[in-house]
C-alpha cells in the first residue's frame, strides 16, 4: 500500500485507498470549508444539487467505512456508491497530488493533503462529487449473432479489474494455458470507478489477451460510476468490440453478453428487442447469457428484480428459453445445483477473480458432499425461496486466499471459469487463480 511522503513516489502496483484517507480528504473542517467555497464558485451546478452533494458527504464516508469494516482488513474495498468510488479513484490516481508534484509515473498513488494543496484538492474533488452525464451507450452494429466455431473454449473472469491479489495470477494462468481459447471474457468491474487511468493500468495493460482469441468486456456498475467514458472510449476500441452487448453462435449454442449496468442492474427496451431477434434466429439452439449483475442470489440481498420485471425481458426469462447464465458482481464463486423454479436457468456466479471477499457468509456452511466438488473447499448454501423464486442449493467456493498477503485467512479464494463448447456439449470448469481445475462438469 502506498504511504504518504513528501518525496516523489515510486509506483509498483495499484493503490489501495482506505477509509482513513478518504475521511482525511472529506471529513475535516478545513476540507469541508474548501469544498463549500468551491461549490459557491460553481455557477454550472444547480443550488439543489450543490446542497445535496454537501449533505451527502457524510453518507459517502459512511459507505466507505462500512465497506472496509465488512472486509475486516485494509484491503481493496469499494461500496456500491458512485460518489464514494469516484473519490477513491481520485485519491488512488494522485490527481490532487499532481497539483503539487506535476505529472506522476503511471500506476497512481494516494493524494497528498496539507495546507498547500487543500483548495486544489477541493476543486478536483468537487468535480468528482458532482453528478456525471453518462457516455452515450454504444450498441452493436449488427442484429445478427457473430460466428463461433463448434469447438470453442471461453475463459470467464469476473470483477477482475483490481491489478492486485489473485488477478495477476489469473492473467498468468490464462496466458500460459496450453490449449487455445476462442474468447476471453470479462464480466465487468474495474476499480475503483473505471476511470481512464484505472482502465489503462488495472485492466488493459495487464489483460491476458491471446492472439487466437477475441477479447470481450461487459459493462458494470463500477465502470459506470465514472460515466462509462473509459469503458466505451477505451476498452471497447481496444478489444475491437462494437457495442456493450453482443452475441456469438455456432451449430448448437448461442452465447449472449448483456449490458445490464448502463442503467444499474436493469435492461433497456432496445436491447431487449435486439435479444428477441437473436433468440428468434437461434431456433432450438441452447442459449447462454453473460452479464455483470446477477439475476438472483442465495448470498446477497440485492436481487435482479428490475431485470425480471421488465415486460419483454421478463417474458423471455419466464419462457424458460435460457439454458444457463454466468454473472459476476458478487465476489463469490457459486454454482447452483439445478434450475430455479421461475425461469428454469442454471445460475452461475463467477465474481471471484480479483476483489477481496470476506468469508463471513460462507465459512460456517457445511462442506459439499457432491463428488464434483471435492477438489477444493466447496460449501453448500441450502435451497431457499427468494422473492417467490425457489433457488436450488448453491455450491460456494470457500477457503483462504493465499494472495492477500498478511490477511490470507480472512478472504475466500480467487479464480475463474473456463467453458468448452464441443458440439452439443458444454463442459464448465472452475479453476483456481493458478489454473488448477477445482470443479468440472458437462452440462
Amino acid at each position: 500500500m502506498a504511504t504518504q511522503s513528501t518525496d516523489r513516489p515510486s509506483i509498483d502496483e495499484p493503490v489501495v485507498v482506505t477509509f482513513e484517507q478518504v475521511a482525511k480528504a472529506l471529513g475535516t473542517t478545513e476540507a469541508l470549508g474548501n469544498l463549500n467555497e468551491v461549490a459557491g464558485r460553481d455557477d454550472r451546478t444547480p443550488p439543489v444539487e450543490k446542497a445535496a452533494i454537501m449533505a451527502g458527504i457524510g453518507n459517502v464516508l459512511d459507505e466507505i467505512r462500512k465497506a472496509e469494516a465488512s472486509a475486516g482488513a485494509k484491503v481493496l474495498t469499494s461500496p456500491h456508491n458512485a460518489r464514494a468510488a469516484r473519490l477513491q479513484s481520485l485519491i488512488a490516481s494522485g490527481e490532487a497530488a499532481n497539483l503539487k508534484f506535476g505529472p506522476l509515473p503511471s500506476g497512481g498513488m494516494e493524494a497528498m493533503f496539507d495546507t498547500d494543496d487543500w483548495f486544489g484538492w477541493a476543486t478536483v474533488a468537487w468535480e468528482k462529487l458532482k453528478h456525471l452525464v453518462p457516455h452515450k451507450m454504444i450498441r452493436p452494429k449488427s442484429r445478427k449473432a457473430l460466428p463461433l466455431s463448434d469447438v470453442a473454449r471461453i475463459a470467464v473472469l469476473g470483477d477482475w479489474g483490481t491489478g492486485l491479489y489473485g488477478a495477476p495470477k489469473i492473467a498468468e494462468s490464462v496466458r500460459s494455458d496450453p490449449d487455445p481459447f476462442a474468447m476471453i471474457l470479462h464480466l465487468g468491474d474495474v476499480y475503483y470507478s473505471g476511470t481512464e487511468k484505472e482502465v489503462n493500468e488495472r485492466f488493459l495493460r495487464v489483460w491476458p489477451g491471446r492472439k487466437e482469441a477475441v477479447s470481450r468486456a461487459l459493462n458494470s456498475n463500477h465502470e459506470m460510476y465514472s460515466g462509462g467514458d473509459a469503458y466505451f472510449g477505451s476498452t471497447l476500441p481496444a478489444f475491437g468490440q462494437d457495442g456493450s452487448y453482443f452475441a456469438y453462435q455456432n451449430a448448437n449454442w448461442t452465447l449472449v453478453g448483456l449490458d445490464v449496468a448502463y442503467v444499474d442492474h436493469a435492461i433497456d427496451d432496445e436491447q431487449v428487442e435486439w435479444l428477441a431477434g437473436i433468440l428468434h434466429d437461434a431456433g432450438d439452439k441452447k442459449v447462454v447469457l453473460f452479464s455483470h449483475h446477477q439475476l438472483y442470489s442465495s448470498l446477497d440481498s440485492r436481487q435482479g428484480t428490475k431485470l425480471s420485471s421488465h415486460p419483454g425481458f421478463g417474458a423471455i426469462l419466464r419462457s424458460k428459453r435460457i439454458f444457463a447464465w454466468y454473472w459476476g458482481h458478487e465476489h463469490h464463486c457459486a454454482v447452483y445445483a439445478g434450475k430455479d423454479s421461475n425461469f428454469g436457468i442454471l445460475g452461475r456466479c463467477v465474481g471471484n477473480s480479483g476483489m477481496p471477499q470476506a468469508r463471513a457468509a460462507t465459512i460456517g456452511l457445511p462442506r459439499s458432499t457432491d463428488p464434483a466438488f471435492q477438489e477444493a473447499d466447496w460449501r453448500q448454501c441450502p435451497a431457499r425461496t427468494v422473492e417467490g423464486n425457489a433457488l436450488p442449493a448453491a455450491m460456494v467456493l470457500e477457503g483462504r486466499n493465499e494472495f492477500i498477503k498478511g490477511e490470507e485467512e480472512k478472504f475466500s479464494p480467487h479464480g475463474y471459469a473456463v467453458l468448452t463448447l464441443d458440439g452439443p456439449r458444454l463442459k464448465e470448469q472452475v479453476k483456481s487463480a493458478t489454473g488448477k481445475v477445482i470443479y468440472e462438469k458437462v452440462l
